[in-house]
């Protein structure tokens, strides 16, 4: 039963991170190019909120999801991993 359990969650967590994957990569070359311009504390704050309203809306009308609930997810999961090495 655990075995079906953790199979399930991989394969919901493999979708999400491709769907996720284009995202970081944007976000990672405007980062890049931004930081090289104006700065990395500039640049931290407004790559963060200029990635998080563009995953927003292409989740929410392409996706037609609610938003944000493959962020929730893999903070989720992240804080789970975290609990059970612990």
């Amino acid at each position: 039963m655990l075995y079906i359990y953790n199979r399930s969650l991989d394969t919901i967590l493999k979708s999400i991170i491709k769907r996720q994957i284009p995202f970081l990569i944007g976000g990672t070359i405007t980062g890049s190019i931004m930081a090289y311009y104006y700065g990395f504390l500039f640049t931290l704050i407004i790559n963060s909120i200029l990635w998080y309203v563009i995953s927003y809306l292409v989740s929410k009308y392409y996706y037609k999801s609610k938003g944000v609930n493959d962020q929730k997810y893999l903070i989720q999961y992240g804080f789970s991993k975290i609990k059970s090495k612990k």
